[in-house]
């Protein structure tokens, strides 16, 4: 392996768009000699836009020799520290680190996944089946035409959906009312819609089905302890992010103390050292990674690698994105193995696999990858043109 090296010379991005204000963003890295590697990016961080932070970074690795995603951090003296306090600059390094790992894979002929372990020195094949859950909430935000149904009818017939289609764990945000501060103490009036919307999924999927529940961090310590009683009540089976772990580290550990609910989230951080601290602090119960801001699939493998070996069950990547980052994020997770399902944004679109060559393959509930070099597929380019645009910065 550390003969494998990488010079890029070009990038290129690709949009696609996908509903509403959503659209997918990929970007290529190439060599001049063949040489290629794909990686999703996400749009804006604090207001900032990341392909653009993506490109000036891209321009300044321009001819550099890359063996490794490392080498990436390397050649543009970007520390851990730095990426974690910008949340703009870990987004855009996730990305080209990512896009690194993908060419470095392909030129070492082996999956993703394969490259991840031989790279770390762990045995054995990787599973080419990795299970997903469903979130639902992607394909109940706004589309092009503008409000859709966001009732308790509609989120029990989508995870209704998911379950029928062989999912065995479903995941809804279903407190669009909720924003703390509230004007009263204990459960906020604002958050029984919510409420009403987790127990119909509930009564919809049945009770041997995961239902996870995500709060976007609409919450505050006092009413965020009195939800986790009602969400237990109900049976949920994790409690993701009422308040920011990350930035709100004394907040979250109160919950902590009083909770009952495993307690899930950290989806913006970078490092994993950040996911270390997390778990060690007893923060967390699951943290999740996101490839697109955590560091990429090489960060998000070894903190699973890490972690899942203190703690099994506690690391579960984030990834309600597209199909670039689902893939990549898939062989991250084969990598270390998985105990606890990958994020899936289910129904955002029904065109979803088309985008990829060759398609995206979910079935029964797991994403099936194959054994092609790197992530195992590109965007497919008559899509992209179809539904977005292709530029060189």
């Amino acid at each position: 392996m550390t003969d494998l090296w990488f010079r890029p010379s070009e990038l290129i991005f690709y949009k696609v768009h996908v509903r509403g204000p959503t659209d997918w963003r990929f970007l290529e890295i190439r060599d001049g000699q063949g040489g290629f590697g794909f990686a999703e990016a996400a749009g804006a961080v604090g207001g900032r836009n990341v392909p653009d932070m993506v490109a000036r970074l891209a321009d300044r690795l321009r001819g550099e020799v890359l063996s490794s995603d490392r080498a990436v951090v390397d050649a543009l003296r970007v520390g851990d520290a730095s990426a974690r306090s910008a949340g703009v600059l870990g987004a855009a390094m996730s990305s080209l680190r990512a896009a690194v790992a993908d060419a470095l894979a392909r030129r070492a002929e082996l999956p993703l996944a394969d490259y991840l372990r031989a790279g770390s020195g762990r045995a054995g094949e990787p599973s080419r089946r990795v299970r997903l859950y469903a979130n639902i909430n992607r394909s109940m935000l706004p589309d092009d035409g503008g409000h859709v149904d966001r009732s308790a009818e509609s989120f029990a017939a989508v995870a209704a959906r998911a379950v029928a289609e062989g999912f065995r764990s479903v995941k809804c945000a279903p407190f669009d009312e909720c924003r703390a501060p509230f004007d009263a103490g204990g459960l906020p009036p604002e958050a029984r819609k919510g409420l009403e919307r987790v127990s119909a999924v509930r009564e919809a999927i049945g009770a041997e089905v995961e239902l996870y529940v995500d709060c976007h961090s609409r919450f505050d310590v006092e009413s965020a302890i009195a939800l986790e009683e009602e969400l237990r009540a109900i049976g949920v089976d994790w409690f993701e992010e009422p308040v920011d772990p990350i930035g709100q580290g004394d907040d979250v550990l109160r919950i902590r103390d009083c909770a009952e609910l495993p307690l899930a989230g950290a989806e913006s951080g970078y490092g994993i050292e950040t996911f270390r601290s997390l778990m060690e602090s007893e923060s967390l119960d699951i943290v999740m990674p996101d490839v697109m801001h955590c560091g990429g699939p090489v960060e998000a493998f070894l903190t699973g690698c890490e972690l899942e070996s203190m703690k099994p069950g506690c690391v579960s990547l984030h990834c309600p994105s597209g199909p670039v980052s689902l893939c990549t994020s898939a062989h991250a997770t084969a990598g270390f193995g998985n105990v606890l399902p990958l994020e899936h944004a289910v129904y955002e679109v029904e065109w979803r696999h088309e985008a990829l060559e060759p398609h995206e393959r979910i079935v029964d509930g797991y994403i099936e990858l194959n054994r092609e070099p790197g992530i195992g597929c590109a965007p497919d380019l008559g899509v992209v043109l179809d539904r977005g645009e292709r530029w060189t910065p």
